[in-house]
C-alpha cells in the first residue's frame, strides 16, 4: 500500500517512521526545503516511548507530482493549513484515493471533503503524541489507546475502507475502527479545548499542571464548558458524563512533553485555537450556551500569537537594515 504523508512535522514524521518499518511504501510531503534535503541526506530518525533510536529512510519531497498517485493521502498538517495542504496534494489523489486526516479540532474533515468528496474521506484520531528533537529527528512519547481510530466521514464503510483497515492491523498496527469517528473526535476533543491552551499560556507540561490547583479549576472549567455544547449537539460519550476528570488524566499522560500549541507560542507559529477553542465559543453562542472559560482563553492565546507576531516584525526589520 502507498501511503502519502502531508506534513512531516512530528506527527507525520512518526506515522511515516512507523508506517515504513511495517513495509508500507512512505512518502512525505514537506514544505520546508531543509528539512526535505537533511531527511534525504541523513534519513528521520525517530526515539520510540521504550527508549530505542530507530533510523529511517524515507522518501520525502516538496514537489507531490513526482510521488504519483497514492492509494491514501494521510493529512497531518495544522488546522488552519488544511485547504492549502489538500489542494496542494491533488497530484497524489486518484479515483481511489483516500484522504485520512489526523488533524485536531473541527471543521477539517469539512474542508478535506469539499476538496475531494465526502465519500473518500476517513476521520482519524489518535492520542499519541510526540515532541521535536532537531528537523530530522522526534521523540515519539506513546499516549493512551490505540495508535489509530478510523471511520469514514459519511459512515458507509465501502470497499476501499476495509482494505486500509486489513492492511494497517494485518500489518500489526494497533488500529481501530469505528462507524461513527464524529464522537471519537468529539472525545479527542475534550482533551485538547481543555488542556492545550492551559500548556500554552502558562508554559506548563502536563505533568506540572495536574500539580496545580489553579490550572485544574481552568482545566475543568474548560471541559464543562464543552461537555455542555456537545451534550446540546447530541454527542453521546461516556467521557462527556465528567469532562474534567478526563480531560486531566489525559493531559497527566503526557508526563513532561510539550503539548503541539505550547511547542506553537514557544516557536513563533500560529495556533490551533481556531480548530479548538473558538469553536466552542461559537458553537455555544449558536445553541445559547454561555461558553466564559472558553472565550477567556481564545482571546489570550490570540494576543500571545499578536505578541510573536510583533516581535517576528521587530527581527525582521533590524535583520533588513
Amino acid at each position: 500500500m502507498k501511503i502519502g504523508i502531508v506534513g512531516a512535522g512530528v506527527l507525520g514524521s512518526i506515522f511515516g517512521s512507523l508506517f515504513s518499518q511495517k513495509g508500507f511504501a512512505v512518502s512525505l510531503i514537506e514544505v520546508l526545503v531543509e528539512r526535505v534535503r537533511l531527511i534525504e541526506r541523513e534519513g528521520l530518525w525517530v526515539q520510540m516511548p521504550d527508549g530505542s533510536r530507530v533510523h529511517t529512510a524515507v522518501r520525502i519531497t516538496s514537489a507531490p507530482a513526482t510521488v504519483g498517485l497514492c492509494d491514501v493521502v494521510m493529512v497531518c498538517v495544522k488546522g488552519y493549513h488544511t485547504a492549502s495542504a489538500i489542494r496542494d496534494a491533488q497530484p497524489l489523489i486518484g479515483a481511489d484515493t483516500l484522504v485520512l486526516s489526523v488533524q485536531n479540532g473541527l471543521g477539517n474533515l469539512e474542508t478535506l471533503a469539499e476538496a475531494v468528496g465526502p465519500e473518500r474521506v476517513i476521520g482519524g484520531i489518535t492520542a499519541h503524541s510526540g515532541m521535536p528533537v532537531s528537523m530530522n529527528e522526534v521523540r515519539y512519547v506513546g499516549g493512551l489507546g490505540p495508535l489509530l481510530v478510523i471511520g469514514p466521514l459519511d459512515a458507509v464503510r465501502r470497499p476501499a475502507f476495509e482494505r486500509l483497515l486489513t492492511a494497517l492491523t494485518g500489518s500489526g498496527l494497533d488500529v481501530h475502527a469505528v462507524d461513527d469517528i464524529n464522537q471519537v473526535i468529539w472525545k479527542k476533543l475534550i482533551a485538547n479545548v481543555a488542556t492545550n491552551c492551559v500548556a500554552a499560556l502558562t508554559g506548563l507540561t502536563g505533568g506540572q499542571a495536574v500539580q496545580h490547583g489553579a490550572t485544574v479549576q481552568l482545566i475543568r472549567g474548560l471541559a464543562a464548558e464543552l461537555g455542555a455544547v456537545a451534550r446540546a449537539k447530541g454527542i453521546d460519550v461516556s467521557e462527556l458524563d465528567d469532562p474534567g476528570a478526563f480531560a486531566v488524566q489525559a493531559f497527566a499522560s503526557t508526563r513532561d512533553n510539550k503539548v503541539s500549541m505550547l511547542q506553537d507560542v514557544e516557536a513563533g507559529r500560529p495556533t490551533e485555537i481556531g480548530t479548538l477553542n473558538e469553536v466552542i465559543v461559537r458553537e455555544g453562542q449558536r445553541l445559547g450556551i454561555a461558553t466564559p472559560f472558553n472565550e477567556a482563553v481564545s482571546l489570550l492565546v490570540r494576543g500571545v500569537e499578536e505578541r510573536n507576531r510583533l516581535r517576528l516584525r521587530d527581527l525582521e526589520s533590524l535583520g533588513g537594515r
